[in-house]
């Protein structure tokens, strides 16, 4: 896992008032965990920087923020649709067979006779579990559920592979 990897953390979607605050789309579960990174990457019309939260809160079932340096309605307004990163190193240790989504993504897909699936494009939040969307060498997306043990026998991150009890077409 890279350190240094960028992780998108969520997205600057309106303003808030007229003193500079900002309504976020979290990514983080829940939401408002977004608040507990104090600096974030924002890369705004192609300029990326760092931006210190100065306040922030749950409002509604959206997340609204005050940047350091964003002091009124027409700054912030040339921010919305702006991502928001955070540097991996930031995130929180994770116990044994937890992963973040963005460790996941980018791993080799194998089955149970090690042959390649394809390659982890990205993963979805459902009710029951969670679930790989796999770019296959077929040119095809599938969709794997990511139960441990049950389907997703083996991660890892250091070698770069996910390996699945699963089948498409003829393995």
């Amino acid at each position: 896992m890279e350190d240094d990897k960028k992780i998108y953390l969520g997205k600057i979607t309106g303003v808030h008032g007229i003193k500079g605050w900002l309504k976020i789309q979290s990514f983080s579960s829940p939401l408002e965990n977004i608040l507990n990174y104090p600096l974030w990457i924002i890369n705004n019309r192609g300029q990326e920087g760092f931006y210190s939260v100065e306040q922030g809160r749950k409002h509604s079932n959206k997340i609204i923020v005050k940047l350091e340096k964003i002091d009124d309605r027409t700054k912030a307004e040339s921010f919305i649709n702006s991502k928001i990163k955070i540097m991996r190193s930031d995130l929180p240790k994770l116990p044994n067979e937890s992963y973040y989504w963005s460790d996941l993504e980018g791993l080799s897909v194998l089955n149970s006779k090690e042959k390649l699936i394809g390659i982890v494009d990205s993963l979805i939040e459902t009710g029951a579990n969670d679930v790989m969307v796999v770019n296959t060498t077929k040119d095809k997306r599938i969709l794997i559920p990511f139960v441990m043990h049950e389907i997703i026998k083996e991660v890892s991150i250091e070698l770069n592979y996910v390996k699945v009890d699963w089948s498409i077409d003829s393995d």
